[in-house]
C-alpha cells in the first residue's frame, strides 16, 4: 500500500499540468462590454480563442468541436494527438503519421486520396505541425478533411481535424486557420468586477 499512495500522487499532479481541450469559457469586460470568451486549460496556464458569431463551441468526447454554422456540416475538432512532441514530423515517421490521420477519416470512408502533405502550415508561436489534406466519399456525398498534427506547446502535440462536404472544404480550412491563429495565452482572466 506504500508504494500506491506516491503513485497516485504523482498521477494526479501529470493530469492537473495536462493541456484539457474541454473549452470552459469566462465572461470578461473590454471597453465596458461583457464578452464571453472561452478558453483551454493547462495546469495554471490559460488559452483563450477569439470566436465570430457564425461558430459553435462545444466539449466533444476528448477534446473541442468547433462548428461552422453557415456551412452545411462544416466543422474542425481539437482534440489529444496519440503522439507526444519528442515524436518528430521527420521522413522516418511519415508512415506513422500519415497512417494515424488516415484512421482519423469516417470508417464508412470510400474512394480515398491523399491530395496534400504539408510540413509546418501553422508557422505561427513557435508551432509545428504536419497537415494531411484528404478527399472521400461517404454515403452522403464526397467529403474533404484535413488532419493536423500541431505541437501546440514545447510539451504537447493536439489533432485539429477539419471535416467538410468538398464545396464547403476551402471555406472551412480557411475559418480554421482563422480560429487557431488566434490561440493565445492568458496572463489571467477575471470575471466582471475583477474578481
Amino acid at each position: 500500500m506504500k508504494t500506491r499512495v506516491p503513485f497516485l500522487l504523482f498521477l494526479g499532479a501529470v493530469q492537473a499540468s495536462a493541456l484539457d481541450l474541454t473549452p470552459r469559457f469566462v465572461t470578461t469586460l473590454s471597453d465596458g462590454v461583457s464578452i464571453r470568451r472561452p478558453f483551454f486549460a493547462d495546469g495554471a496556464r490559460k488559452y483563450a480563442l477569439t470566436l465570430n458569431m457564425e461558430t459553435a463551441l462545444e466539449p466533444y468526447e476528448d477534446g473541442a468541436l468547433f462548428r461552422f454554422v453557415t456551412l452545411r456540416e462544416a466543422s474542425m475538432r481539437l482534440r489529444p494527438s496519440p503522439f507526444r512532441v519528442e515524436t518528430k514530423f521527420r521522413p522516418e515517421s511519415l508512415n506513422l503519421y500519415r497512417e494515424t490521420a488516415r484512421k482519423l477519416l469516417p470508417p464508412t470512408s470510400t474512394q480515398v486520396e491523399l491530395e496534400a502533405v504539408v510540413e509546418n502550415p501553422m508557422p505561427i508561436n513557435g508551432w509545428e505541425s504536419l497537415r494531411f489534406v484528404f478527399k472521400h466519399r461517404t454515403h452522403t456525398g464526397e467529403w474533404g478533411e484535413s488532419i493536423t498534427f500541431l505541437n501546440i506547446t514545447p510539451e504537447k502535440q493536439v489533432i485539429v481535424q477539419v471535416h467538410a462536404p468538398a464545396p464547403d472544404f476551402a471555406q472551412a480550412s480557411e475559418r480554421a486557420w482563422d480560429i487557431l491563429r488566434r490561440w493565445h495565452e492568458l496572463d489571467s482572466l477575471k470575471p466582471p468586477g475583477g474578481s
